[in-house]
């Protein structure tokens, strides 16, 4: 039908100390508007700027790690603009001379994996916040100054679900780095996007006007803003062979509750915005001024996402969706990586025959892996949702974890028991020993003790006994199951499944 043809601008709000200008704390989980402003970031007469030395550094970590180039030379610009959150009538940006250029972040999607090409990345200060209730509109300049690097693509996406992959990579990558949280629902993360399409008409190629939609704020919003607007054109030049643009000097945005486009304000061009050197702050020149060692930063650079990822599939013997899911966030690929070392450390002080490290690993390591993927993803996450916590709060540690797994794996607990045991570590915090040893998970192991919960369930189950006697041998689980729950769960089954299969085989019974 048609092809897309999709460029993105994404602001991410950097996690500094201060404001880009200022000192300001950079705080806005602040319950009073306007309590942490100053002659700067409010645009006094005479108030100048001083460049925040952090925010230049996390800018310059997040172009390295998208493959891009530092540039030697950089400066600030006045971008000239006359609206309400917008106190000096210019914001403070880069123009001609960005920061970073050009670059490049690959994309995996379900059967290839692709290359979307950056253009730059460019620091500037966030503006203040409006309000709009009725015909009143309130400004909030707490957020006025914060720092931003903007991220422009060139157009290569070819589909909303390209744009939402793009967008949650960035994501991943800058909580990685740590250099912001970028939580689109908070407004850390902004993302304009850029659309157009193109089509085969009468043996030419027909492009559209190229749609600005404005400050998208969730994934599932550039998606539908992107296929509105892709549908809209091309069904409006279907119609009547022209399409209405909605570009230049107009700003349009996307409500989320109706699934429309909306017309917001006239929007200035490129000559509209003035450009020019911002006069009270210098131009940089890493070469000579040496204000930033580059080389520092990237050998500082963490694990990236996507290294990780492979890593993980290729060292842990998980697909691909266990290993997006245990990187889809640094903590939580942290706590596994630490996990597996102290099993690791567990299997080699246990080996007394005289087999290499890496031997001992390669003979029990297939099942603890599984055992540490399927807990976490399945169990873990579950928790998680249940007690509507995150794993920032997680009060298990690594080392409790790994015991807790290795538990399961010298079949000590029930799979069921385990679900208890890993509840009750999760609410609590408490070591795995101390829970075990408590009433409700003191295992069960004094062979008279389970002898008579055999018995009972024997004499509540004769017709179960007598299937079972008659060739039916998938019985014994239910029945095995019956004594799990008398025993709540506290039993060893491998104890039970002796234990049963002695006292009803045929042998016994005819004695």
């Amino acid at each position: 039908m048609f092809k897309f043809i999709i460029g993105l601008e994404i602001h991410l709000e950097l996690k500094t100390k201060t404001k880009m200008f200022c000192f300001c704390e950079n705080k806005l989980d602040l319950s009073h508007p306007n309590s942490n402003i100053c002659p700067v970031c409010t645009g006094q007469p005479g108030a100048l700027p001083v460049v925040n030395r952090l925010a230049l550094e996390q800018a310059i970590s997040l172009g390295l790690s998208l493959n891009s180039r530092v540039a030697e030379k950089f400066k600030f610009d006045r971008k000239n603009y006359f609206y309400p959150d917008l106190p000096k009538g210019y914001q403070i940006s880069q123009y001609d001379h960005p920061i970073i250029a050009g670059g490049y972040l690959d994309i995996d999607l379900s059967n290839e994996r692709r290359k979307i090409r950056l253009n730059r990345i460019h620091l500037e200060e966030d503006t203040a916040k409006l309000s709009h209730s009725g015909d009143n509109t309130l400004i909030d300049f707490n957020r006025s100054g914060i720092p931003l690097v903007e991220i422009v693509t060139e157009p290569d996406l070819k589909s909303p679900e390209e744009a939402k992959i793009f967008l949650q990579e960035l994501q991943l990558i800058a909580r990685y780095l740590n250099i912001s949280d970028a939580d689109m629902e908070k407004g850390q993360m902004r993302c304009d996007v850029n659309v157009n399409i193109s089509f085969d008409k009468d043996e030419r190629e027909i492009k559209t006007p190229i749609t600005e939609i404005k400050n998208l704020n969730s994934f599932k919003a550039v998606e539908r803003a992107l296929g509105f607007e892709a549908n809209r054109q091309y069904e409006e030049y279907i119609a009547g062979g022209e399409i209405v643009r909605r570009q230049g000097k107009i700003t349009v945005g996307w409500d989320e509750n109706k699934e429309k486009i909306i017309v917001q304000r006239i929007k200035e061009g490129i000559t509209d915005y003035r450009y020019f050197p911002e006069p009270d702050i210098p131009f940089f020149d890493s070469t000579v001024d040496n204000f930033i060692n580059i080389n520092n930063l990237r050998s500082s650079l963490p694990e990236l996402p996507c290294i990780r990822r492979e890593r993980f599939e290729r060292s842990y013997d998980l697909s691909k969706e266990e290993a997006k899911i245990l990187t889809s966030q640094k903590i939580m690929a942290d706590f596994t990586e630490h996990v597996v070392s102290e099993l690791k450390a567990w299997l080699i002080s246990l080996e007394t025959v005289e087999d290499s490290e890496q031997e001992i690993w390669t003979k029990h390591r297939s099942k603890l892996l599984k055992l540490v993927s399927s807990w976490i993803i399945n169990r873990l996450f579950y928790l998680f949702q249940t007690h509507h916590e995150n794993f920032e709060n997680l009060k298990i540690t690594p080392e409790n974890f790994a015991e807790f797994i290795i538990l399961i794996y010298e079949n000590k607990v029930s799979g069921t028991m385990a679900q208890k045991l890993l509840e009750e570590m999760f609410i609590t915090g408490a070591d795995v020993d101390k829970i075990i040893q408590s009433e409700d998970f003191k295992r069960v192991d004094n062979t008279t003790e389970i002898e008579n919960i055999v018995q009972k369930v024997i004499d509540k189950n004769a017709e179960m006994v007598k299937a079972y006697q008659n060739g039916r041998i998938n019985v014994l689980q239910f029945l095995i199951g019956q004594a799990m729950k008398d025993s709540k769960d506290r039993a060893d089954p491998k104890l039970l499944k002796q234990i049963f299969e002695a006292k009803i085989s045929v042998k016994y019974i005819e004695q």
